[in-house]
């Protein structure tokens, strides 16, 4: 098969994976999202041209839901993947490391300049620890002006805590959770614990929290799927893909991508589950 007729039959393909709810926060995704984090790994050398041509044809695959931060070095990429694809075609979320409410508006500002953009559809703090959700609860209250004011569509966090989800999840000012969900058992997620950070709890009370949030009408992301390529997720890679894909209780999951072939296995994964 010519490789004009692969890109064709993906992308009919992927016209059957349905976009999906984010929860109660009227936002649809598809399910899978592009994680843009290794467009700014230093090593991989990786140009906002070439990143950009990379989101241009997974979006053409379907691939609409395109997730960065402040501190991946990605907002270059999305940018000029933007000049591409028109704005109102995908769904971005960024992330803030931010500490307090005056800090998150300053990064929300910059991250808009730096994505060229006038607003972002998830904006969300980044990595809370159980150590540091009361101020999160803070920071997410100050945020609402800006949700009102339409600068950003939704809010919430990412975690590795179980702790968090499970707090959070009551919070009326958070729209969307954003944490570990991968098929891994605790003496898997013990044993390859650098690529799959649980902060807390295991991965079955994990389970359970998002279950919770998901019942609260929190939008639910799932990050981690292959455990930042975690040898016993990777080598089982469609069972890995497909068992978050069934979770009734995720959403939507975020994989790290950095080729086209990627992004299209990926979504051969998704649609074979």
């Amino acid at each position: 098969m010519r490789n004009g007729d692969l890109q064709v039959g993906l992308a009919r393909d992927m016209r059957k994976v349905p976009l999906v709810n984010l929860g109660t926060s009227g936002l649809k995704v598809s399910k899978l999202g592009f994680g843009t984090f290794d467009f700014g790994v230093p090593s991989l050398n990786i140009s906002p041209e070439e990143g950009a041509h990379v989101l241009e044809e997974a979006h053409k695959l379907g691939v609409s839901f395109w997730d960065t931060s402040d501190d991946y070095g990605s907002h270059p990429h999305v940018a000029a993947a933007l000049r591409i694809v028109p704005r109102k075609d995908v769904v971005i979320s960024t992330k803030t490391s931010a500490k307090t409410g005056k800090d998150a508006k300053k990064s929300l500002q910059t991250s808009l300049t730096e994505l060229a953009i006038d607003y972002v559809d998830l904006f969300l703090l980044h990595f809370v620890k159980s150590g540091q959700i009361r101020n999160c609860r803070l920071i997410l209250r100050e945020l609402a002006d800006m949700k009102a004011a339409g600068v950003v569509r939704a809010i919430g966090l990412s975690t590795h805590s179980v702790a968090v989800v499970r707090e959070a999840s009551r919070f009326e000012d958070l729209d969307i959770i954003m944490t570990i969900c991968c098929n891994a058992d605790q003496t898997v997620i013990k044993k390859f614990h650098e690529e799959i950070p649980l902060e807390d709890g295991s991965i079955e009370e994990m389970f359970d929290a998002v279950k919770q949030a998901r019942e609260n009408g929190k939008g639910t992301i799932a990050i981690k799927v292959l455990g930042s390529s975690a040898p016993p997720l990777v080598e089982d890679y469609q069972s890995s893909i497909e068992f978050i894909d069934r979770s009734p209780f995720v959403d939507a999951m975020l994989v790290g991508m950095r080729n086209l072939d990627q992004v299209r296995k990926n979504v051969r994964a998704i649609l074979s589950g």
